[in-house]
């Protein structure tokens, strides 16, 4: 009986102690698991170079919307009230802004001002304006411009009418210009649906005349003219 009791005592106390190690690697993992996900959180929190890339996209694209909107709504207010030197003024610059406000976009939509066609004419006709001008917003606006219907369409028709009235002042301000530049606005100038349609290579016969058929502005435009008929496939665009 003796040994029987002793034998007992000794396995609970074995017991106890299995117990009492399992217990403590339990608390050391579950406490180091702990120490791992709390280190994680401090350096993510306190790291100033973390960047959510997706909040500054949205931040900027907000910010020029709200950019556009504010043009848009001046030139209205400037059109409806006719002061047409300060809506030149206000009118863009580049062709990628006038595209953002008058242009079409085949996923979204009518931009902004599409609908306002009658601000294109009214940017032309301004008379307190001079020619001279005129004649560098409008070529500062086709550089990098591709052809497109509507109002894109219609600035285009007006800038060929306004530099075959001025060939002489054009050439000028566009000899200002590096080659690249100038030919990208021959390019624009010259760019439709049908680069090869007969009005259309006779306007380039007579823009080239007016320009002078050996001229620096004549060579680039015919440079321009004849890769847009190498793009032409019948198909028009």
């Amino acid at each position: 009986m003796k040994l029987n009791f002793s034998t007992k005592i000794i396995s609970k106390v074995f017991l106890y102690s299995i117990l009492l190690l399992i217990t403590s690697c339990n608390s050391s993992e579950f406490k180091s698991d702990a120490q791992v996900v709390e280190t994680t959180n401090v350096q993510v929190s306190n790291n100033p170079e973390v960047v959510n890339t997706n909040n500054v996209q949205t931040s900027k694209a907000t910010q020029s919307d709200d950019g556009l909107e504010q043009i848009a709504r001046r030139l209205i207010e400037l059109y409806d009230n006719k002061n047409c030197k300060e809506f030149f003024n206000a009118f863009p610059n580049t062709f990628e802004k006038f595209n953002q406000l008058y242009g079409y976009d085949d996923e979204t939509g009518a931009r902004r001002l599409f609908s306002q066609t009658e601000h294109i004419p009214y940017f032309f006709k301004c008379s307190e304006v001079s020619d001279r001008e005129r004649l560098e917003k409008v070529i500062r606006i086709g550089i990098n411009g591709k052809w497109d219907a509507d109002s894109i369409g219609e600035f285009q028709l007006l800038a060929h009418l306004l530099i075959k009235d001025h060939p002489k002042e054009a050439k000028e301000t566009l000899n200002n210009l590096p080659d690249e530049r100038a030919a990208s606005f021959w390019y624009f100038l010259f760019d439709s649906p049908h680069p090869n349609d007969k009005q259309n290579v006779l306007s380039f016969k007579l823009m080239q005349s007016a320009l002078g058929k050996d001229s620096r502005q004549s060579k680039l435009l015919a440079e321009q003219f004849q890769k847009l008929r190498d793009s032409d496939d019948g198909h028009g665009r």
